[in-house]
């Protein structure tokens, strides 16, 4: 018998014995319509008029009547009422079909739902209740899968993703935790358990299994691995069984302890194992499901952003946005859009070139002042005399050459978002103006005398190490703590291996079609040499070389002549033969023979650019110039 309509669509069971139907926790098929009694009817096995196999209507116990349709027509089921293959009979708002195998039994396990047994295999028209709905049971693994997808495809972003399917794992699988881990499995993008413990520590050694292989793994019983039973971490959390699935970007890990180990489903409802080679597949599909829909989530939300600031600045623009799905650049999305929501102060902390102001004015696009204006200014290219004035403005005839008044970044980003940029710039008088400004968003102008209240949220970024500074009385203990309410470290580009790959498509496509050129990709050769690179001038930097590399190139594909020479020297290729020669016995040589000859080499690859040479040995000029004095080079 099959749940042909209703909330509890799919759900089957087998009657080969007395089975009871309603919404008690002991019925046979326990339904959760709230329009039927707790204990509704009995229905037993038999036979009809002809002798074949049928169902009888043993009891009616129910409020709300049971009924069939006869000839189109409704007609109440009564006591001792026989039911023949393909009849059905609905009490609430829920229909059952009856469906009777080739052995004389009520719905055969292997057989789908919405077919009767004596349909032919060769049918050339079925039907069926296309609706999925959350309610429908968990041991119907393909309609939670879809309705897995239609939750996934209706959130707003990477973090709702994670959070839902990571929900939804608990439920359905079941487990006592579900955890989204990046996919080098050192970070938890999203986190759901069964409320009986919040613990999200992982078991390592469960983990290792699908990173070394990137292959999906089912342990039913970690106390029979035996490099696993003695695990403190396994022993500790009670874990009975795991099971994860890689993506493209995420590992999708569950566990479960004896509580959920024990469950099983009523005869006829589905696996006896909950926790079987067909919940891996499930969790493998959910995983790919999670990565695509992921992506789609994250785009959706960038764009988001992205119209917010196009339509508060009136400009059409091409905007720039997030490009990767790199671990490093997923747990940034999630964090942007976690803090987003929030007025507090965020502190931004990364290399030159990283993108933290891209991930600023993410942060104004998918916050609550979105509509308002989204003012940035560097800290930097403000002569420190002029620092106050252009923060907080100044009127007519404070100082020599104000001429009128005028309003600073504070005043112009009223409403909305202020991003003040490489902030370890700013000098100690203007720190300390600053303090008052964040603690009570008001301020007076530089010569004035009123205070000016304003309804800021403020950004702030650096690449310089605040605390060091603070040590060395460069920047106020008191200002880093009021900025740093929430901060991140934005990620360099040679952490983001992944991403050089889409970031060049995404820049030859771009800067093409402003050129007039179009790319169809990048050679394997001259793609190789980007990856090996470590550009100190991280995602900026490689912006350049591809607008170089359009410029200088005339081919579909960006070749590896296209590319400057500190790429294509990045690692010369003798570097293995020349190693080899070091360590040879008698052969060794100093640390500071070593470090002249790549001096040498590094002058060599760059036609003597002494800048280009430092960013390829990885050291500041300045230190350059001091070993080429020293070395006498």
């Amino acid at each position: 018998m099959v749940v042909a309509a209703g909330p509890d669509l799919g759900r089957r069971v087998l009657v080969d014995a007395d089975v009871t139907v309603g919404r008690g926790g002991t019925e046979a098929l326990q339904l959760t319509d709230s329009a039927v009694s707790r204990h509704h009817l009995t229905l037993s096995p038999g036979v009809d008029a002809a002798g074949r196999p049928a169902v009888i209507v043993a009891e009616i116990a129910g409020v709300n009547p049971v009924w069939t349709l006869v000839e189109g027509r409704r007609a109440d089921v009564r006591q001792g009422n026989v039911l023949s293959d393909g009849a059905t009979v609905t009490l609430g708002g829920t229909t059952l079909r009856i469906e009777i195998g080739s052995s004389g039994a009520a719905v055969p396990r292997d057989r789908p739902a919405g077919r009767s047994a004596s349909e032919p295999p060769g049918r050339a028209t079925m039907e069926m209740d296309a609706r999925v709905t959350e309610g429908s049971d968990r041991t119907d693994r393909l309609a939670s899968l879809a309705a897995l997808g239609d939750r996934l495809a209706r959130c707003q972003g990477l973090q709702e993703v994670f959070k839902e399917a990571s929900a939804w794992a608990v439920k359905a699988l079941p487990a006592s935790r579900a955890l989204l881990l990046s996919p080098d499995g050192r970070d938890i993008l999203g986190a759901a358990t069964d409320g009986a413990k919040s613990d999200l520590a992982l078991s390592r050694a469960l983990l290792s299994r699908v990173l070394d292989e990137r292959r999906a793994f089912l342990v039913r019983d970690v106390l029979a691995e035996p490099d696993l039973a003695d695990r403190r971490s396994v022993q500790v959390r009670g874990t009975v069984g795991a099971m994860a699935a890689p993506a493209q970007n995420l590992v999708f890990y569950v566990d479960w302890g004896a509580a959920e180990a024990a469950v099983r489903a009523p005869s006829g409802l589905g696996p006896a194992d909950p926790h079987d080679e067909s919940a891996l597949l499930l969790l493998v599909c959910a995983a790919q499901l999670v990565s695509a829909l992921g992506q789609s989530a994250s785009e959706r939300s960038q764009l988001q952003a992205a119209a917010q600031r196009g339509g508060a600045r009136g400009s059409k623009a091409r905007l720039p946005r997030m490009i990767g799905h790199s671990a490093a650049v997923q747990r940034l999305q999630v964090f942007i859009e976690r803090v987003a929501g929030s007025p507090a102060t965020v502190l931004l902390r990364g290399e030159s070139g990283t993108g933290k102001e891209l991930a600023a004015g993410l942060v104004h696009g998918l916050s609550q002042v979105a509509d308002g204006p989204f003012v940035a200014i560097n800290c930097a290219a403000i002569p420190e005399q002029l620092q106050e004035s252009e923060l907080f403005g100044h009127e007519k005839g404070a100082f020599t050459g104000a001429v009128a008044q005028h309003d600073g970044v504070f005043a112009r980003a009223d409403g909305g978002t202020l991003f003040l940029d490489e902030i370890g710039e700013m000098s100690l008088s203007t720190q300390a103006r600053m303090l008052r400004v964040l603690e009570t968003r008001r301020f007076t102008r530089v010569g004035g005398t009123k205070e000016i209240q304003v309804a800021v949220r403020l950004v702030a970024a650096t690449h310089r190490d605040l605390r060091q500074m603070v040590s060395e009385g460069r920047f106020r203990e008191d200002l880093l703590y009021r900025l740093s309410v929430i901060q991140t470290e934005l990620p360099p580009l040679r952490e983001r291996l992944d991403d050089i790959e889409p970031l060049v498509q995404h820049f030859a496509t771009a800067l093409g079609e402003e050129m007039g050129r179009r790319i169809d990709g990048i050679a394997p050769d001259a793609l190789e040499a980007v990856r090996r690179y470590r550009w100190p001038g991280n995602v900026r930097e490689l912006r350049n070389v591809v607008e170089r590399a359009l410029v200088l190139g005339d081919g579909p594909q960006l070749e590896l002549d296209d590319l400057p020479p500190e790429l294509v020297h990045a690692a010369p290729a003798g570097a293995g033969a020349v190693a080899s020669q070091v360590t040879a016995p008698g052969q060794i040589r100093t640390l500071a023979e070593l470090e002249r000859d790549a001096i040498v080499a590094a002058l060599a690859a760059t036609a003597g650019n002494k800048a280009r040479a430092a960013a390829l040995l990885g050291i500041d000029r300045t230190t350059l110039y001091r070993k080429l004095k020293d070395y006498q080079l």
